[in-house]
């Protein structure tokens, strides 16, 4: 399976001055941290930042994350090559980075990342080559066990957008398992160069221009072949209903329900029927219902992200 590459997002922001981000280019050394080891996963979590061009801060929040996990072995277990599991309560409890719990709530995308791209370096510097067999070219999903609080499903409003919570009640529907599309590979019409592009959310950029020496083509074929670096992930879509006693001051009222994407390890975890706490980032999707003629659609629905399911 072919590497994801490093997009190529723009230089390197400019260093010193009041106000102004640093990048890692301005950074003279990390003691015993290895930027080389750490560039080498960085687009598996990051793929819309280009890793000479990240920002200082996230790439300390990766050192300080590493350092608690490397001194903290047994905070996290891993029962397959997808994910590793995090008990919520101990993690917040040993807060490696300040204000942990509120900046998990409030940027639980970076965090997440930060995390488990803090997991795949420590287990690179354990293990060395041995560990690409579990790390290989794929991204490991952080698992958060016992996360709390509970938030009712009247309260997911648009202000949630972007945060982590917590839902519970009982599926009602799920999909078919289906291939979801993660990486792309474009092969240039004229030389045959190729190029791999992530895809994130369903978003990607086709190529503008070949990268080969001496070819200037613009024109390029996607290519579906399993043996190349295009990639699919398991991808299910399950709907959970809140249970009628959860809210008993309004009773008679149709219970209120939302959907979840499961990905890798989380598909065909749950039937219906099951009761069940899935936690996940709210997100949003765009509807249908405002589609107009000559008029754009400005409606969304509210989804989960689910990065962990329990029973």
């Amino acid at each position: 399976m072919s590497r994801v590459p490093t997009n190529d997002t723009g230089g390197n922001a400019p260093s010193g001055g009041a106000g102004t981000k640093r990048t890692i280019s301005a950074v003279e050394s990390h003691e015993g941290f290895s930027l080389h080891r750490l560039g080498r996963y960085w687009t598996l979590y990051f793929p819309r930042v280009d890793f000479n061009a990240a920002p200082n801060e996230c790439v300390e929040d990766v050192k300080r994350l590493a350092e608690y996990v490397r001194q903290h072995p047994d905070s996290f277990s891993m029962e397959n090559m997808h994910s590793c599991l995090f008990d919520y309560l101990a993690l917040t409890e040993a807060s490696p980075l300040a204000d942990f719990a509120q900046r998990l709530r409030n940027e639980p995308e970076t965090i997440l990342s930060c995390l488990g791209l803090a997991v795949c370096y420590v287990l690179s510097c354990e293990y060395g080559a041995d560990a690409e067999h579990v790390l290989g070219d794929h991204r490991l999903h952080v698992r958060l066990l016992h996360h709390e609080p509970l938030t009712h499903m009247k309260s997911l409003k648009a202000g949630l957008v972007g945060k982590l919570v917590t839902v519970r009640g009982t599926v009602v529907r799920t999909t078919p398992i289906r291939p979801l599309m993660v990486q792309a590979q474009f092969n240039c019409v004229r030389c045959g160069g190729s190029q791999i592009i992530p895809i994130v959310e369903g978003k990607y950029e086709v190529p503008v221009k070949c990268l080969a020496q001496g070819c200037r083509s613009k024109v390029f074929d996607f290519c579906r072949n399993v043996e190349s670096g295009t990639r699919t992930v398991d991808w299910q879509q399950i709907r959970i209903q809140e249970k009628v006693n959860d809210d008993p001051k309004d009773p008679g009222r149709v219970p209120r329900s939302i959907d979840a994407e499961l990905l890798n390890d989380l598909v065909d975890c749950v039937v219906p029927g099951d009761v069940i706490s899935c936690t996940g980032i709210v997100k949003v999707v765009l509807s249908d219902e405002g589609k107009g003629k000559g008029r754009p659609n400005s409606l969304y629905i509210l989804y989960l992200d689910a990065i962990a399911v329990h029973k």
